[in-house]
């Protein structure tokens, strides 16, 4: 091996390496963190199966601390027997997720080894390293903290160049390549980012036909898409703990079928009005070009303006007041954004030069997918979404498909790398380049003026201004004056990248110096726009952002209480379904989740939101919800106060109705007395069949023993007995096992539309256990520790493999000598040296 040719990609790591630590200066160097809001919330809900584990020694699969009760391995991953999670922990150098440099250092690096399998040279690899991680897109999810997200797209790139190794012909080191990138996505947990990765593969396939049906390699190509099958599977598989119970998870969510009929009849997964929330309009796009287009988002600040002038001094609070008016200043058709989501007018325009210069599969394969990415963003704006959204399997699965925009930069920044790669090609003649680089700077161009001309700075929020027109007016002149400045940017960026190629074209530049000074001047143009929402006073200490929230007095009032089971509604820290931080401290009737179980948010729904719940206390008292803790009034601290519908651990009924459908059964809740009676669906009353309940005044059943994972009742009765319990309905059948004295019991069924109820026989001192134990996960670590093994060795016996048959290639593919351009002299050819004369010594 020619280890003179390492040199060039260890100076790129280090470059990269840098780029991410000086963008992330603070969290990389003096340790400070983002206050990401989402992981705040997720370490809430976590916070009792981490206390378990640190007593058990493993993590409980089930918490009762989010929601009334879920699995824990949607909130924090228990898995331990994976080689996957090391693979991980090794690339993203051991950081933890407040690392937000090595997330990003790591999605440049896995972006370098994709263009370098595309075969462009180091320094443009660079380039589009860059271009992939520093982006406004990726600053705006690690603020808020979606890592989940983050990981995954960073983990794409590897994914990707697994692939196109296959497709070259590497078929074991392409194959061990995608596996184990595969298997490191999926082990990251954010399934719709995987979910685009693998429509994206889809169309990297189709892509590669046109190539096939024209040299007719029909078994290659069959032969690689063998192989990509098999490492996506081997991928999957060595994750399939996490993907088996998360898919039985999914059917009992809002993601799942409703037992109501008129919603399981519009969709079985999530309906196109949540799913589309998030839609980007089509000319909301021009941000990718022009960040100001639809006038930004909450994230970034506008003290600066006349609008936050003339509306700070009505509000105390400056940060507030700095949110109100960039919620204000943006006109996009989402409900809020966080910041514009802009690709970079230099990447558009060397993306411009690469569609138009590149050939083959790969150039028609970035392009495509970078479209098919924005008009995934537009959401309900775009009719095909509509389509795929009642034909595409899993596609009505997912929420917020404005984050298509992630994975439309890869392709961006990949194809604008091809672009520069070309234009520096010798191979190509000059005209060609010429009229491309008048085609790519002055379609830029006109895209931008044509943003110029299409905006409109009348905006949906407008309406909450009508009393207020002298407001008003400032805020169109703001939003008028901010799209001007960004259009001129956008315009002296391109025009800059112009100036450079065609400098280069005309032999003024070197390709090196050509390459470099383009990749400055995208950094440049990438770092300033980021630096709108990534403030250095954005930046808290890491002790402060590891820290759980203040207990309020409430809290240490509920603490008192050493009951060893009860739960709490707390309405003063936000709405039911929006609430993670009341599980730092109680078992809680909130949380924070995407995919919230269907039957609680149903009930939710039905009798919990705003004005309802004040006839509806029984229901928070069929969870044993004992304790509610109030919005504050005024200055005036939140106040507790004690449910006196509270169930307790569990009870007999003395009656119970069965209903023919689940509507029947939810709207009966509302009349419903929990303690004396019970509904139950006809569906769910088999065990009841012949049943007649015999009242008995001495039965008691009680909790004695309470862990996540296994909850111990007592009870004693002189007849058979109707048993409810306050505890989630989550089917037997995937994970909650009942034993009776120590032996099987027949399964809980479901009762009060999604609470556990049983018919218990008549004994004294009976003990009852239910357990859970989801086969799909013991049965799926197994799996995973074989599939994970294999994807191991499978990349590192395809690379060694591949480095004993083939010298390392050079990652120089910058052409030494620049082809003239036409009016400029060809340089002589160099005459050959005379003959010398070997016996006189003379020429």
């Amino acid at each position: 091996m020619d280890f003179k040719k390492l040199i060039p990609h260890l100076i790129a790591i280090g470059v990269l390496l840098l780029v991410a630590t000086m963008f992330f200066a603070p969290n990389a160097f003096s340790g400070k963190v983002l206050s990401q809001s989402d992981n705040d919330k997720a370490r809430g809900m976590a916070t009792e199966a981490v206390a378990y584990a640190k007593q058990d020694g493993k993590s409980p699969l089930w918490t009762n601390s989010a929601f009334g009760g879920m699995p824990t391995y949607q909130i924090k991953s228990p898995s331990s027997g994976n080689l996957t999670r090391p693979a991980v922990r090794t690339l993203f150098l051991w950081t933890d997720t407040s690392s937000v440099w090595a997330q990003v250092f790591v999605a440049m690096l896995c972006m370098y080894l994709f263009l370098g399998t595309l075969k462009t040279d180091w320094r443009v690899s660079i380039f589009g390293a860059i271009a992939y991680g520093i982006t406004s897109y990726n600053v705006d999810i690690l603020e808020a903290g979606h890592t989940t997200k983050m990981m995954a797209l960073a983990l794409t790139p590897g994914i990707f160049a697994g692939a196109v190794m296959v497709f070259n012909g590497r078929l074991l080191s392409g194959l061990g390549l995608l596996a184990l990138f595969i298997s490191m996505q999926v082990y990251a947990n954010h399934i719709q980012i995987t979910y685009y990765t693998l429509l994206l593969l889809g169309i990297y396939g189709l892509a590669q036909i046109v190539d096939v049906v024209k040299h007719g390699t029909w078994l290659p190509y069959f032969k690689g898409v063998a192989a990509i099958g098999i490492g996506v599977a081997i991928g999957f598989a060595a994750n399939l703990s996490r993907m088996w119970s998360t898919y039985e998870y999914s059917q009992e969510t809002i993601r799942g079928t409703s037992e109501l009929a008129a919603k399981s009849a519009k969709s079985s997964g999530l309906t196109p009005e949540y799913s589309f929330d998030y839609s980007c309009g089509k000319l909301e796009s021009f941000t990718l070009l022009v960040p100001h287009y639809a006038g930004g988002g909450v994230g970034e600040s506008y003290t600066e303006t006349a609008t936050f002038k003339a509306i700070a001094p009505q509000i105390q609070n400056r940060q507030q007041a700095d949110q109100q008016t960039g919620q204000l200043m943006y006109t996009g058709s989402q409900p809020f954004v966080g910041t514009a989501i802009y690709y970079g007018a230099v990447v558009i325009f060397l993306a411009f030069l690469g569609a138009l210069l590149a050939r083959g599969s790969v150039k028609w394969w970035l392009l495509g997918s970078g479209i098919f990415a924005i008009t995934l963003a537009w959401g309900k704006y775009f009719a095909l979404n509509l389509f795929l959204f009642d034909h595409l399997p899993m596609f009505n699965k997912f929420r917020a498909v404005t984050m298509a925009f992630g994975i439309g930069q890869l392709c961006f920044a990949a194809l604008g790398a091809l672009g520069l790669q070309k234009i520096c090609d010798p191979d190509l003649a000059f005209s060609r380049k010429k009229m491309a680089l008048m085609i790519a700077g002055g379609g830029t161009l006109l895209l931008c003026l044509i943003a110029w001309i299409s905006h409109s700075s009348v905006g949906a929020n407008d309406i909450q201004l009508e009393k207020n027109p002298e407001i008003l007016e400032l805020l169109y002149k703001d939003r008028s004056a901010l799209l001007q400045s960004d259009v001129l940017r956008s315009m002296l960026f391109i025009a800059l990248a112009v100036a450079l190629v065609w400098l280069y074209l005309r032999g003024t530049l070197k390709a090196n110096l050509t390459v470099i000074a383009i990749a400055a001047l995208s950094l440049v143009d990438q770092w300033s726009v980021c630096s709108r929402t990534l403030t250095s006073d954005k930046y808290i200490s890491k002790s402060a952002g590891s820290a759980i929230p203040k207990e309020r007095q409430a809290d240490k009032q509920i603490k008192q209480d050493k009951d060893i089971h009860y739960r709490v509604l707390d309405l003063a820290r936000g709405g039911i379904t929006g609430n993670g931080t009341t599980s730092y401290f109680h078992k809680s009737l909130s949380g924070y989740h995407a995919a919230k179980l269907q039957r609680y948010q149903e009930v939710v729904d039905s009798f919990l939101n705003g004005p309802k719940l004040a006839d509806n206390l029984h229901i928070v008292g069929m969870f044993n919800g004992k304790y509610i803790i109030t919005p504050p009034q005024g200055q005036e601290e939140p106040r507790v106060i004690l449910n006196p519908e509270a169930c307790g651990h569990a009870w007999f009924v003395n009656h119970f109705d069965i209903l023919p459908t689940a509507e029947a059964e939810l709207q009966s809740l509302h009349l419903l007395r929990p303690r004396d009676s019970a509904v139950v669906q006809q569906a769910y009353a088999t065990a009841l069949q012949g049943f007649t309940v015999q009242p008995d005044s001495s039965a008691k059943i009680d909790l004695v023993k309470y862990h996540p994972d296994i909850m111990e009742y007592e009870y004693s009765a002189k007849t058979e007995q109707f048993a409810v319990f306050p505890e989630i309905y989550y089917p037997p059948a995937k994970g909650w096992k009942t034993y009776l004295n120590g032996q099987p019991a027949p399964d809980f069924f479901k009762v009060d539309y999604l609470l556990r109820g049983m018919r218990l026989p008549a004994g004294q001192n009976m003990k009852l256990e239910m357990r859970f134990e989801p086969a799909s996960f013991y049965t799926g670590e197994k799996v995973a520790w074989i599939a994970s093994i294999l994807s191991v060795l499978l990349f590192f016996a395809g690379f060694i493999l591949w480095f004993r048959q083939h010298p390392l290639e050079d990652p120089n593919r910058l052409a030494e000598e620049e082809q003239p351009a036409p009016g400029r002299p060809v340089p002589a050819a160099p005459r050959p040296p005379a003959p010398v004369d070997k016996k006189k010594g003379k020429k």
